[in-house]
């Protein structure tokens, strides 16, 4: 039996090792958690980080692994190609290709050589006297938003830069324009050199009536910018993209819409944790993460003249990840699931927390209790199904009080990107939370 090694054991990647070992394959779950998710229904779990690599190595080498796969998890992007490299197995991507896009200098200067929008930059200490406040400053290398810091005044710069360079291992800072813009994340997929485009999402952002960002609220499909993207900025990221020699794989670039110019920020090789690929799955048939199995076993997708289906297909349904947020507490009651699943549109779901699940604070993806995949033919359907859904969930703490923060709109959809009347706005990068510091 063929042994397929997976990086880290988050909820999202259970349906993932399910579906391997469906296929005939010996899965196996490495992280440095003792009882994560996806181990509980693993074949064998390894107690070793994702960033060990020299240790993963080692043990892969004595169990004779035949496989190794990093499906979703930012930080085991270098990790992933380093530990295939050494193994002689096959990988998505080169060394080069994912520096470039992990490393936030490498990936601005590349977008500048293939005309891909990004955000303004300044350089320190040269630009001092050229900044116009309010900046971001953040590590060149650091991932998952550490070390960024939103700098309103000139007064602020210092802390703002020692902040960032305790977070950079190269001790490198960028400073960047703060822009107030709506959010868009555009996802590709590369099949034997073939680039598909397989969605491209409006991001939305939780908050409570008074002002509290919660979490992300929610992602809508098609971005109401797509058609503007296909035309100004579609070809240039997949010039990109074949300049570097990107061949298979899945990659994601978040960035802003900013009067007219896509500016990219944060870049990826990987799928989503948010399981945004089951919204291409949704319209197309195609599951990308079956495809990266094949691929951690074979060398191969699969046939690109039945996954080039994938291409563009989203955009021909109102679809979103809908997220159910959370307050702090302890989860008393949680319904509703099962009702929510038979209504019409709904393609899939991810439920994070259970009854007994206590969250502590706001602000992280742990405020997310269950996600919906909403998949639908038209915008009416889809305003219906997103309303009926959001009737039968129901979350209360132990004390009877309901936990669930506002609402989508999903009014929303393909719409202007502020509501503010429920607290609902087009993600901005929030850096007043960002690093758990008020700016």
């Amino acid at each position: 039996m063929k042994k397929l090694l997976v990086l880290g054991g988050i909820p999202v990647l259970v349906d993932i090792v399910k579906e391997a070992k469906e296929k005939g394959y010996y899965v196996i779950v490495t992280d440095y958690l003792q009882n994560s998710p996806a181990k509980r229904i693993a074949d064998e779990a390894w107690m070793l980080s994702i960033d060990d690599v020299d240790g993963i190595v080692k043990k892969c080498r004595e169990e004779q692994v035949d496989g190794v796969m990093n499906y979703c998890l930012d930080p085991g992007q270098k990790p992933y190609q380093q530990i295939c490299e050494r193994l002689n197995i096959p990988c998505v991507a080169s060394f080069e290709q994912f520096d470039i896009m992990t490393n936030k200098d490498k990936f601005t200067a590349t977008c500048k050589q293939y005309g891909v929008g990004v955000i303004p930059e300044y350089r320190y200490p040269e630009d001092l006297d050229k900044i116009e406040y309010p900046v971001i400053v953040k590590p060149v290398d650091s991932r998952a938003s550490k070390g960024l810091y939103v700098c309103y005044e000139a007064g602020d710069l210092q802390h703002a830069v020692d902040y960032a360079l305790s977070f950079s291992k190269r001790k490198t800072i960028r400073i960047e324009k703060f822009l107030h813009c709506p959010e868009i994340c555009a996802k590709y997929f590369a099949v034997d050199g073939e680039i598909f485009f397989t969605t491209m999402a409006d991001v939305f952002t939780c908050y409570e009536e008074d002002g509290t960002r919660v979490y992300l609220g929610t992602q809508t499909y098609p971005s109401r910018y797509y058609d503007e993207y296909l035309k100004t900025t579609h070809e240039k990221v997949v010039n990109m993209l074949r300049g570097i020699g990107f061949k298979n794989g899945a990659t994601s670039f978040t960035g802003f819409y900013d009067n007219g110019t896509f500016r990219f920020f944060d870049p990826s090789l990987r799928m989503g944790g948010a399981m945004d690929w089951k919204i291409a799955e949704a319209a197309s048939g195609i599951d990308i993460s079956k495809c990266l199995t094949n691929f951690a076993m074979t060398g191969s997708m699969g046939d690109v003249n039945e996954i080039c289906q994938i291409d563009k297909a989203f955009s021909k349904r109102y679809a979103a990840l809908l997220y159910f947020d959370v307050r702090p507490g302890t989860i008393g009651c949680f319904s509703g699931v099962e009702e929510a699943l038979k209504v019409p549109g709904v393609f899939s779901y991810h439920q994070n927390h259970h009854v007994g699940d206590c969250i502590e604070s706001y602000g992280t993806a742990n405020n997310v209790a269950i996600r919906f995949i909403v998949s639908c033919e038209s915008r009416e359907r889809f305003v219906k199904t997103v309303k009926q859904i959001q009737s039968k969930i129901e979350i209360k703490n132990t004390q009877g009080e309901n936990m669930i923060t506002p609402m989508f709109d999903p009014e929303l959809i393909g719409g202007g990107y502020n509501c503010l009347s429920n607290r609902h706005t087009v993600m901005i990068f929030d850096l007043q939370w960002i690093g758990g510091m008020a700016a």
